[in-house]
Parts: structure tokens; C-alpha cells; sequence
């Protein structure tokens, strides 16, 4: 075997298991790479002829090799400021009660000055002692006061969905009794005397609160992204979608979803020290909160293409909300939640038919300017409205743009066929059935926890399927993910809900490399380890095919290489 052209290979990896992900799942033992492209896989005897006097030969011996992780929903850019030391870090098992975070707020209040803001993130109700016991006991603002009086405090959750802010954070933000906000939104208020008890709940609500916080730096913004990006290529990722970002985010989290943050992206790539690749959805609205009028407004002024941008940094979609969550009873549903209610959409309108055709009116916006949508969708409800607007933008132009929902907790096996049979896409994230199954079993019951994150319905139907973390509402860990996908079993009891919708590791693995890039239109680029596409991959200190699937998640990522580039190394070629 010879280079047709250009002469020897930069770099050799050999004597190792490469599972290609190509159309045969092939999995072969060595790679060659010149320049940042693969130019042959195969037998060690085949690529060594590939090498010259100059050639790196890298020994994998014996170990895993996949293509690079490509997460199709990480806040990346949040994720990086909602971490110490810019953040507390409130998440299990740092806090497992409300006191654990009262202490917490009551140390950073007593190393910071007086009128400073403290930032905290991560807690959740699943694993809170108190609440745990008594479900009507939940964290509130006076809890807050009694620890950091003299500063303006705001604590957001793991899912991202609510906060809980202390009286001198609201009273900075102007939030009071007569406060208001629309439907799908909540300024959650105390039954007996009406005064808001700091609970915060979706965009529109966190909005009102965000505004008021001082952003970070571009320089505090900038090391924060550069920590995510160094964490995402110590765990095997070399590409991912920041699905939220633009002028709609310049208020919220500290600014670290605004413009600024692309900016800082760009300086990367300009720099050449970009060490993952990324894609951006395009966040518009005010403090998040979108509509129709957000969008006319705003997407004349990015362009009228689909995809702007190079393989390092690219944007042309636009992230859209049409519900929230289950566990604040916002997801939109069909049927009741055991305690009431149904959830609404999140987007303007006086009434459910109003608000379901402003969300199609948005989509078929956005899809005539040839824009790609990527809209958080969790009840069946909420998912049929978006799929409903997916078709009538087909239907009046019919350009693919590979809109896809993201999430898609509880999409019906109607809907399945109907998002199969026209193209559009699912960026799931197995790993939450993991984290808060348990939780599912209560808000929503068990028969509906038994059918949320239908995987094996979506490939069984021949979905467009992508799995991916949501980051910070979970670590980057895609071992993990892959490992729920696969046992579909509760971090917290244990509990198996769903066998029937698991799927392989091979299935799962796909949906991390193939499924992705194809959300990303680069599945002619990247996704698979095969010749002339870019030589992004990750490799394992075990075989993730041939472990045991509860021992996943245990398996260690070695080393990261992005564009030929060796950005990881943990030990590979010493």
C-alpha cells in the first residue's frame, strides 16, 4: 500500500482495535493521517508501509480506538462559568441537603464583600434530604437571607430550568408581589401572603433576575471556555453544538451566553488553539424569552444561509424553546400529571392554539431564511406542535434543513413516524434517564417513566438519532451516557425503567460519532474513521465493546487527537 500522492504519512497509529463506524462497522488494527486527514485504515502490515523515515509511529498497543465524540447539546460556554471557581458547585454529591447549600452560601458570603453576587449551581430536589422528606419543603429566598444577608444571591438548578434567589437579589431585580410574567413561566409566590418566595422557574422568570447580575469579563469568559474545551478533549470530544448563544443570551448566565462568548470562540480559532470543533445555535429574544418578532428581527442580520462558518467554528441554526420540564410540571403533555395540570408551551399567545401557531410560525421563519431549528421539546404535546411546524415549513419550501428536537423525552410512536418518514432529527441525552429516573417515576408516574427517551423506537423507525450531555445539567461524560443508553438503569435506586427501549453499545456509539456529525451536515467529514475524512478521534484504555455494560463508564479516555493533532495525552505515547 502506497500514498498515491504527497509522499509518507505524518503519523501512524497501529496494533490497536479501531472501530471505524462506517457504513460495516468494520473495525480494523492501524491508521494513517497526513496533514489533518485520515488517508487509509486497515492491517498494521498495510499502514506501516505508509510510513517514511520522518513518519510518528504511535504503538497503541491493543488499545480502543473511536472516532472523536461529537456532543450534539453542551452549553459549553455555561458550563465553563457555572463551575468553580466563578460558581459554586452545588451538585450531588458536593450538597446532599438544603443546609449543605446554606453553608455554602454562608462561606462565600463571608470571603466576598458585601453587595458582591454569589452564583451557585447544580442543586437538585432528587437528592436534597429535606425535600426528600417533606416534598412541600423546598429552598426559598428567606432560607438564603438568613445566610447572606447583605448579598445578592441567585442558585440555579441542575436542569437549568428554575433558581432560587435571595430577597436582596430580587430587590435588586425589581422583582415583587405584583410582578408578573406569561404562561409557561413562573414567578413562584407564597399562597398564604403572595410575596415571591425566590423560586424563579423557565427563561421569561430567570430573565428578570438575570438582567440585574453584573457579566463576566471577556477574560473570565475566555478562561472559562478554554477549561471546558480542555476538559471536553481529556474525555474523548472533539467536536460539539453550543446550542444557545447570541444576543437573546446577552443577559443571561453572566453574559456567558451572549455574542461575546462566539467571539471568544473565534479568537481561539483565529489563534489556531482551538481545540474542538463547534457549532452554535443561534440564541435571539430578550434575556432568552423568544417570538416570532424576535426572530423577524434578528435573523436578517446574520445572513440567509444555512450553515456560516468553516470545520472549526460554524454557526447557521437557530435554538428555539417550546416547553420546559417535567419536574416543574412546564413540559407540555397530553395527559395530566398526576398532581394537575398539563404544562404549556413557552412562547407568546393567549391560548394553547394561538401559542402552537406562533411556534409554527417561527419555525417556518426561520426554515424560508435557511436556517436550521433545534427546539427544546420534552411533553408529547409540546414535541407534535414542533413536528406540526417542521412540516408545514417543508411544505411551503421544501429545502432540508435537518431541524431537529432536542431532548424529546416523550415523544409518541406517532410522532416517531412522522419526524422519520421527513427527515428530521432527535439529539437525545440517555445519560438523564440515568440521573433522574427516579424522579420521572414521581412527577410523571410510572407507566410514562417506562416510555421516556424511546431510543430503540427512534433507530428501529430509522431516525436521524444523536446522543449528547446537555451540559452542566450533566458532566460531558459520554461513557456514561452510553451506558444508560444501553441498561437504562437509575443512578439513584438502581431501577430498571424501559428494557425494551435500550439499544447497543455499537447503536450508541453511532449516535455519539455518525448521528451527530449529521446534525452537523459533516457526516462527509467527520463522525467515521475512514480514508479522506478528518482525523478526529479518541482512544480507550479498554475494549467498549467487550466490557461488561455496567463497567462503561469506568473505562478511561487516554488520549484526544483533532484534526491529526494530539491535543490529550495521558500516557499514549510515553
Amino acid at each position: 500500500m502506497t500514498l498515491k500522492e504527497g509522499g509518507a504519512a505524518d503519523s501512524i497509529y497501529v496494533n490497536g482495535k479501531i472501530i471505524t463506524v462506517d457504513a460495516k462497522d468494520s473495525v480494523v488494527e492501524a491508521l494513517a493521517i497526513k496533514g489533518d486527514k485520515i488517508v487509509a485504515v486497515g492491517s498494521d502490515v498495510d499502514i506501516r508501509e505508509l510510513a517514511g523515515t520522518s513518519t510518528e509511529v504511535v504503538d497503541l498497543a491493543g488499545k480502543t480506538v473511536l472516532p472523536g465524540i461529537n456532543d450534539s447539546h453542551a452549553h459549553a460556554a455555561m458550563y465553563g462559568s457555572s463551575r468553580p471557581p466563578l460558581t459554586l458547585d452545588l451538585g450531588f454529591p458536593m450538597v446532599k441537603s438544603i443546609a449543605d447549600i446554606k453553608e455554602a452560601v454562608r462561606e462565600r458570603a463571608a470571603a466576598v464583600k458585601p453587595g458582591e453576587w454569589i452564583r451557585g449551581n447544580g442543586w437538585d430536589y432528587g437528592y436534597l434530604a429535606e425535600y426528600l422528606t417533606d416534598r412541600s419543603r423546598g429552598i426559598t429566598r428567606w432560607d438564603l437571607d438568613e445566610v447572606a444577608p447583605h448579598n445578592p444571591v441567585f442558585l440555579v438548578d441542575f436542569s437549568q430550568h428554575r433558581l432560587v434567589a435571595n430577597s436582596r437579589a430580587l430587590e435588586v431585580a425589581g422583582i415583587t408581589r405584583d410582578s408578573t410574567i406569561e404562561p409557561g413561566s413562573e414567578i413562584v409566590k407564597d399562597p398564604d401572603t403572595g410575596e415571591p418566595t425566590g423560586m424563579l422557574v423557565e427563561l421569561p422568570a430567570q430573565g428578570l433576575l438575570m438582567r440585574a447580575v453584573p457579566p463576566f469579563n471577556r477574560e473570565e469568559k475566555r478562561a472559562a471556555i478554554i477549561s471546558v474545551l480542555q476538559t471536553m478533549n481529556a474525555r474523548g470530544i472533539t467536536s460539539l453544538t453550543d446550542p444557545a448563544l447570541g444576543p437573546g443570551g446577552a443577559a443571561m448566565q453572566g453574559g456567558m451566553l451572549g455574542p461575546e462568548s462566539i467571539g471568544v470562540y473565534n479568537d481561539l480559532r483565529n489563534e489556531g488553539s482551538l481545540s474542538v470543533r463547534i457549532n452554535v445555535l443561534y440564541l435571539f429574544g430578550n434575556y432568552g424569552a423568544l417570538s416570532l418578532e424576535d426572530l423577524e428581527e434578528s435573523l436578517p442580520t446574520v445572513g440567509e444561509r444555512s450553515v456560516l462558518g468553516d470545520e472549526w467554528l460554524k454557526a447557521g441554526g437557530v435554538k428555539l424553546f417550546a416547553d420546559g420540564i417535567p419536574q416543574t410540571k412546564t413540559a407540555w403533555m397530553h395527559e395530566e400529571y398526576p398532581d394537575g395540570g398539563n404544562g404549556s408551551l413557552v412562547v407568546p399567545g393567549a391560548t394553547e392554539q394561538e401559542r402552537h401557531d406562533h411556534l409554527a410560525g417561527m419555525i417556518v421563519f426561520a426554515h424560508r431564511h435557511g436556517f436550521q431549528c433545534g427546539i427544546h421539546a420534552v411533553g408529547d404535546r409540546a414535541i407534535r406542535s414542533c413536528v406540526d411546524g417542521f412540516l408545514k415549513a417543508q411544505e411551503q419550501d421544501s429545502q432540508r434543513l435537518r431541524h431537529y428536537l432536542i431532548h424529546s423525552d416523550m415523544i409518541t410512536e406517532s410522532d416517531i413516524d412522522r419526524i422519520a418518514a421527513n427527515g428530521i432529527g432527535v439529539s437525545a441525552q440517555s445519560i438523564l434517564k440515568w440521573v433522574f429516573s427516579d424522579d420521572i417515576d414521581t412527577v410523571l408516574g410510572i407507566e410514562r417513566s417506562e416510555r421516556q427517551f424511546p431510543l430503540r423506537s427512534l433507530l428501529d423507525a430509522g431516525v436521524h438519532l444523536s446522543l449528547s450531555s446537555d451540559a452542566p445539567v450533566t458532566a460531558p461524560d459520554w461513557l456514561r451516557g452510553v451506558e444508560a443508553a444501553v441498561l437504562r438503569k437509575s443512578k439513584a435506586s438502581g431501577t430498571v425503567r424501559g428494557p425494551r427501549q435500550r439499544i447497543t453499545v455499537q447503536e450508541a456509539i453511532r449516535a455519539y460519532t455518525m448521528g451527530s456529525a449529521w446534525l452537523d451536515h459533516m457526516e462527509e467529514r467527520k463522525g467515521s474513521l475512514e480514508r479522506g475524512k478528518l482525523a478526529d478521534f479518541c482512544v480507550l484504555d479498554q475494549d467498549i465493546l467487550f466490557v461488561p455494560a455496567e463497567d462503561i463508564h469506568a473505562i478511561t479516555n487516554v488520549a484526544t487527537v483533532v484534526g491529526g493533532k494530539v491535543v490529550y495525552d495521558a500516557g499514549l505515547r510515553r
